[in-house]
């Protein structure tokens, strides 16, 4: 009996390292830039920067490059006021930050309000936040006729791995993947794989053991079929 139990909760103990194992493994995310701008605002009207959030937290930051405008950067999700970054007059601190949070897939607004009359802000703008994403282009969609193909960069992952996942929708025609990976400022070829004749449904993943930017491309090359398909990559 004593033995059952052990064995029991040797099992239980597996399954949880496993199940922690897993989650851990399939949460990985890298921070990065989600929106950047640079320039100058007058008295006459605010800058306005809109983004979407893809994360919970958002770091603002603001660097004054120049001009000596007293300023007030207004920050928004989904349009309530979340908070607020004021420069002086004159000198002041360059660069000043402010994070947000519980704002995943809100759409963000940061307004630039000067409030010199006769004086200049300028700025770069930067808002970071964490994403598991890697595809430039986000989660891409789309039908291939004939020859046609599509092609989708990413960032860097911070994880040195990266996920590359090719889903069929719809179509049986047979289709090829090609991943490239950036060296300085050429492109070196991966690997290269084939999507036979079959019914939708099918997925096609590609584990990439580099920090480095990638080139993704899939092909239709079938004459008379389609390839219906969704794109993406995801950190590892």
């Amino acid at each position: 009996m004593k033995t059952n139990i052990n064995n029991i909760l040797k099992t239980v103990l597996f399954a949880v390292t496993f199940i922690a194992f897993t989650v851990t493994s399939s949460a990985q995310t890298c921070t990065s830039t989600i929106k950047s701008r640079t320039g100058t605002v007058y008295a006459a009207g605010p800058a306005k920067i809109d983004f979407k959030a893809t994360s919970n937290s958002v770091e603002v930051s603001i660097n004054k490059t120049g001009g000596k405008a007293k300023t007030t950067v207004n920050i928004y999700a989904n349009n309530k006021f979340e908070g607020r970054i004021i420069f002086e007059n004159g000198r002041d601190k360059p660069t000043k930050k402010k994070t947000i949070t519980g704002v995943k897939n809100k759409n963000i607004r940061v307004e630039i309000v000067n409030q010199s009359v006769g004086n200049k802000f300028q700025y770069a703008m930067k808002a970071k936040g964490s994403t598991k994403n890697l595809s430039k282009s986000g989660r891409v969609t789309g039908r291939l006729v004939g020859q046609q193909k599509k092609t989708i960069y990413t960032k860097s992952s911070c994880t040195n791995k990266t996920k590359v996942i090719i889903k069929r929708t719809s179509g049986i025609a047979r289709g090829t993947v090609r991943v490239w990976r950036k060296s300085g400022s050429s492109w070196v070829e991966h690997s290269s794989e084939t999507f036979e004749r079959s019914q939708p449904g099918n997925e096609m993943i590609i584990n990439v053991n580099s920090g480095a930017e990638l080139k993704i491309e899939l092909k239709n090359i079938s004459v008379g079929n389609t390839f219906e398909y969704v794109m993406n990559a995801l950190v590892r």
